[in-house]
């Protein structure tokens, strides 16, 4: 089991600008990346490459965000920074809004059987 802290994610609405050819990360999901890196150390010397579950809580930011649109930039950075081979193996993913957390986002990462045995 991992667990991280990181900044609050972007919305997956502000992933991405641009449509087709001209698509791209946008400066503020860059910044987002970059300063997530800072929180995902150290960097595991080899990645989840098996099915794994992933649990996110999330401090609200105000009432009218949606919870599931910011899964996407968690599972992207975790790949990014090797933690997962690839979040197509993510075969669970829980979400929930905490107001007692020790960060805006918290993220636990375990291996699917961890989850299961629990």
């Amino acid at each position: 089991m991992m667990r991280f802290h990181l900044p609050y994610p972007p919305s997956v609405w502000d992933l991405y600008t641009g449509w087709g050819k001209t698509r791209h990360r946008s400066k503020s999901y860059e910044k987002w990346l970059s300063d997530a890196g800072w929180f995902i150390k150290p960097i595991p010397s080899k990645p989840i490459d098996v099915p794994f579950s992933l649990s996110i809580a999330l401090r609200r930011q105000n009432i009218r965000q949606d919870i599931d649109n910011r899964a996407k930039a968690c599972l992207d950075a975790l790949q990014h920074y090797g933690v997962i081979k690839n979040d197509s193996l993510c075969e669970r993913l829980s979400m929930q809004w905490a107001q007692d957390l020790p960060a805006e986002c918290v993220i636990i990462v375990q291996a699917a059987e961890e989850a299961m045995a629990a």
